[in-house]
């Protein structure tokens, strides 16, 4: 078969992969750079050339303009080509601009948020909703853009924003899971080549700040445990959240994932909520005893056929977020300055104060190291780790029982 000849409709009919091909070009006379291109089955017109101006050493590029069967003549093929070599003659690059049109088509933010929460769904990525509930607000006004044209200085502004507002904890959040989305924009998305937030820093803390943090990061004493437990009423979905929090010592995260399904009552003697190991920080499953007080408290959360939560967002139905409205409600209603990692180290505290062993202690709160591991999984460590959540169940009920009656007793006088 010939290999140039002048591009009719007759010769494009006729053309045939030479056998023992997989590809065969047929050039036309007419238009130089102009051609058929013939692969298996397929026929398709292309444009051949170097880009303006980098000389005959640079790579040929190819072009798909089209197919017989979307370009109705042979003669219509040519002009399209003619018109583009055109393009390329004053400078242009038609490969470029195609790839540029595939990437913008696939740059969308909403498109790409879409394509990361997918991503953290096959990773079995234990708060993927947390994290796409904050990236789609704090990134809503960018939705229809092309991420590709957002620089550091809108994501800055995000977490000014946020920051402004009072929400330091939020505007650090963010700064941390939009620079992870970020990556996957780049690594797997290819859709930017660099991330804008590589270079952003928190601010270095002052002194305040420091003294803030030691301050807020703390266990809370006795008295101040019994105040936000009582705060935190049974009849609401995040009070029962909170109180669940203080009896298991759990993550946020952890609690706010916690399903029917993990309740795990095959041993009636000694029941667990059963953690999987891809729902838990450290990637190893842990198992949290249920106590007389943790049982009753389950008992309050409604079943639905909506969801299997046992904490759900009494907006969705989903996982809870608008932590930060919350748990400044309770931090008022209480009285006590708290956070939620508070209360997971007022757990650990209270185990050891209560006489708990380190290593029981520690494989209570869920924390995965090889040695403890064995420990648990000798019958004498699972029974010490069941003793202690009953030991700080029991001391939680008793130090808030004994402040409800010395409210009850004040009330009385002063009433």
């Amino acid at each position: 078969m010939l290999s140039k000849v002048k591009l009719t409709d007759a010769v494009v009919s006729r053309a045939e992969l030479p056998e023992g091909k997989a590809e065969h070009m047929v050039w036309d006379t007419d238009v130089s750079g102009f051609g058929l291109r013939l692969r298996g089955e397929t026929k398709s017109y292309i444009i051949a050339y170097r880009p303006a101006g980098q000389g005959r050493s640079a790579n040929m590029k190819r072009v798909k303009i089209g197919s017989p069967e979307t370009i109705k003549t042979a003669a219509e093929a040519r002009k399209i080509a003619f018109a583009m070599l055109g393009k390329v003659a004053a400078g242009g690059d038609p490969a470029k601009d195609r790839a540029e049109e595939k990437r913008r088509a696939k740059s969308r933010v909403a498109d790409l948020l879409d394509r990361y929460e997918k991503d953290l769904e096959r990773r079995n990525y234990v708060a993927k909703g947390m994290v796409m509930n904050l990236l789609r607000r704090e990134l809503k006004k960018y939705a229809d853009r092309d991420i590709a044209e957002l620089k550091g200085a809108d994501y800055a502004s995000v977490i000014e924003s946020l920051e402004r507002r009072g929400l330091s904890g939020a505007a650090e959040e963010f700064r941390s899971r939009c620079r992870a989305f970020l990556a996957f924009c780049m690594m797997k998305a290819k859709v930017i080549d660099a991330n804008p937030l590589y270079g952003f820093r928190r601010q270095r803390a002052t002194r305040a700040d420091r003294l803030a943090k030691q301050e807020h990061g703390r266990a809370l004493s006795d008295n101040e445990l019994a105040a936000v437990w009582l705060a935190a009423s049974p009849a609401t979905v995040f009070g029962r959240f909170v109180r669940f929090l203080i009896l298991t010592g759990c993550r946020r995260g952890e609690g706010a994932g916690v399903s029917r399904a993990m309740v795990d009552r095959s041993d009636p003697e000694k029941p667990v909520i059963d953690f999987p190991a891809a729902f838990v920080k450290q990637g190893r499953g842990h198992k949290v005893s249920i106590t007389d007080q943790l049982e009753e408290l389950l008992s309050l959360c409604p079943t639905s056929a909506s969801t299997d939560l046992l904490f759900p967002s009494n907006r969705t139905g989903g996982q809870m977020s608008g932590w930060n409205k919350m748990t400044a409600a309770l931090v008022k209603a209480s009285g006590v300055q708290f956070t939620f990692h508070d209360l997971r180290r007022t757990f650990r505290t209270g185990l050891s104060r209560l006489g708990v062993d380190t290593e029981t202690a520690e494989l209570a709160l869920g924390h995965a190291r090889e040695h403890l591991i064995e420990i648990y999984d000798r019958q004498e460590g699972s029974e010490k780790v069941h003793d202690a959540f009953k030991i700080w169940a029991i001391h939680v009920t008793s130090i808030a029982s004994a402040e409800h009656a010395l409210r009850s007793e004040k009330a009385g006088i002063f009433g």
